[in-house]
């Protein structure tokens, strides 16, 4: 049998053997002071891609690190797919939690700059941890990544159903994590804007695109603008290009969802609120007119697969019938009726 729980010496043997010494490799001395990168944005908000652009600007050694990343290091980790049971996650993620930690205070205690990569819930804890490290002679840069919801959650619902059809780890994400997360990004924008601990705040978008990039020491109000700059990167509205593509990914994630019998609730009414922003807004934003056949076909297939969904969920998630239902748009570009 498997034990997923490692004690306090087998957690410290792996952290002291394995992961200290590959993501923080030797590295020669710099004149520079060490810098602290905070990496935040919902699940599904590309963050990690930035993450590489971040290191590439600050090529002296940036080590990463991320939970997603040091759960690996679990030694039961290739097991984790076939297991499944809430022991075997919790196990590594307790694990997981410690060894994040670890680097963080490594890096803090050895002045190695770090970039630290997850969605930072709690605001006060992000902030926090930039305050000791600028107390330790670090730089501190505060990055947020802007995604808009409907594309974050489309990439959220695609990663889970990918690793699902390759038999590989699938983390399921649910609509309330998801946007608990997307609204601690605005509470950790408004935290840092506030914060003397922060000496950088910059806002990307999801294509990598600069929304705000300000520095503590241009002044005191310098940051006020950076919450704006994130809920307007959170709002920019999609392409036609974009929102075809959006829609082209959400009708070939639910083929494949409406051929298992196996995928939790959760993800069934996940895919249930897609269709439902498929219908509300990405269809409206593809700008064409609202009688032509495209937008005719892609409606009602949309409405069809909506139907689907609902009759799939468990019978306690079914949806009110006496709640809102979505229905085609017709020439008079109408949109929610009962």
């Amino acid at each position: 049998m498997i034990e997923w729980e490692l004690t306090d010496s087998e957690r410290d043997e792996i952290l002291r053997r394995v992961v200290l010494p590959l993501v923080f490799p030797d590295a020669p001395p710099t004149e520079e002071p060490p810098i602290l990168i905070l990496l935040a944005g919902q699940p599904g908000s590309r963050h990690s891609s930035a993450a590489g652009s971040l290191v590439r600007q600050h090529p002296d050694h940036l080590a990463t690190v991320s939970a997603d990343e040091l759960r690996a290091f679990h030694p039961n980790f290739p097991d984790l797919v076939t297991a499944g049971a809430p022991e075997a996650l919790e196990g590594v993620a307790r694990a997981t939690a410690g060894w994040l930690r670890d680097c963080i205070r490594f890096a803090r205690e050895n002045s190695r700059s770090v970039l630290v990569e997850g969605a930072f819930q709690d605001p006060a804890l992000a902030v926090g941890i930039a305050e000791r490290f600028g107390a330790a002679g670090f730089q501190t840069r505060l990055v947020i990544v802007a995604s808009r919801r409907a594309e974050s959650l489309l990439s959220a619902a695609s990663l889970y159903l990918s690793n699902v059809r390759a038999g590989k780890l699938a983390r399921f994400v649910s609509r309330d994590a998801h946007d608990r997360a997307l609204e601690a990004t605005r509470a950790l924008a408004a935290k840092a804007a506030h914060s003397a601990s922060v000496d950088r705040l910059t806002v990307i978008g999801r294509a990598g695109d600069l929304e705000f990039d300000a520095v503590r020491a241009d002044g005191d109000e310098v940051f006020r603008d950076a919450g704006a700059a994130l809920e307007a990167g959170q709002s920019a509205h999609l392409s036609r290009f974009d929102s075809t593509q959006w829609l082209s990914e959400l009708h070939h994630l639910t083929d494949f969802a409406m051929t298992r019998r196996d995928l939790p609730g959760g993800a069934i009414e996940l895919l249930v609120e897609l269709h439902e922003i498929a219908l509300r807004e990405v269809i409206p934003e593809l700008h064409v007119p609202s009688d032509g056949k495209f937008i005719s076909a892609i409606e009602q297939k949309t409405v069809v697969r909506l139907d689907e969904l609902r009759r799939a969920l468990p019978r306690e998630e079914v949806i009110d019938l006496a709640a809102p239902v979505v229905t085609p748009r017709g020439p008079e570009r109408g949109g929610i009726s009962r």
